[in-house]
């Protein structure tokens, strides 16, 4: 079962990258990030882990001057809600997966942290007109099942997200992944649904409450916007309806998808 302490923070990890869809992962740390008024606490040195022909550093120029930003991650804390809260942002990085988690993990456990989560966006075969499951794991069975994650089944290439919780997890780390499903045809972000659902299992991990009334209104105009694609492409909206038979289909007798799906809304905004 997950703690809330006053003294061991959750870390949280959003990258941006390929495991990023709809930016529901890197969105979701941003906004903890703001809630909690993090402030920065590390930075790991950018040069031994990004190829920059690959993940290139930004310029902006303005009035003569000149500022030269380098691909690198960031840890920063915050605290709300009386919960402290060390979040790990920046782009995947390129090279030395091993080296830089070894990197990453020993420079969190000066936190001594209560676990370690870490977030990502996969496409995947769902209806927008659902609620989007989140998928995932954890190291202790316990938060798996209080998160209520749907088991995730994949066999292929794997991200930085996942090397990162499954070496946690060698630590002996509390270590969980949350991944936000997203619809393939519609996965660039934003995404308001994927960061809502990412959210809201933050929450019950961390105990910090994200406010998130402009995300119910975004979602709104997500769903629209997604409804007029679909309306207009008969092939598409044959495979929507196929998907929502299917997720309905697993939902208990009585009980459909639309339904559970406002029932998520009218609690995103009576929360306290």
């Amino acid at each position: 079962m997950a703690r809330h302490s006053s003294d061991h923070p959750w870390v949280i990890v959003g990258y941006t990258g390929w495991n990023d869809a709809g930016g529901a992962a890197s969105e979701t740390a941003a906004r903890i990030i703001r809630h909690t008024d993090a402030t920065e606490w590390k930075v790991l040195d950018s040069e031994d882990y990004y190829n920059f022909q690959d993940t290139r550093p930004v310029v902006a120029a303005m009035e003569g001057v000149e500022l030269l930003t380098w691909p690198s991650t960031t840890v920063w804390r915050g605290q709300a809600d009386g919960h402290p809260v060390a979040v790990v942002t920046g782009p995947e990085p390129d090279l030395r997966w091993r080296s830089y988690c070894r990197e990453l993990l020993d420079t969190l456990m000066k936190l001594d942290p209560e676990g370690i989560v870490v977030l990502g966006g996969m496409v995947a075969d769902v209806p927008h007109t659902r609620q989007l499951p989140v998928s995932g794991s954890a190291s202790d069975p316990s938060i798996a099942e209080q998160l209520g994650l749907e088991g995730l089944e994949y066999s292929g290439p794997t991200g930085i997200p996942g090397v990162l919780v499954s070496l946690a997890a060698d630590r002996g780390m509390n270590a969980v992944g949350l991944w936000a499903n997203v619809p393939e045809y519609a996965y660039e972000p934003p995404c308001p649904p994927a960061v809502q659902s990412l959210l809201v299992r933050v929450e019950e991990l961390t105990g910090v409450t994200v406010p998130q009334d402009e995300l119910v209104e975004r979602r709104q105009k997500w769903v629209t916007d997604a409804d007029k694609m679909v309306t207009d492409n008969d092939s598409l909206s044959d495979y929507v309806h196929a998907l929502e038979r299917q997720r309905d289909a697993e939902l208990p007798e009585g009980v459909t998808g639309d339904v559970l799906a406002m029932e998520f809304q009218h609690y995103l905004r009576h929360r306290s």
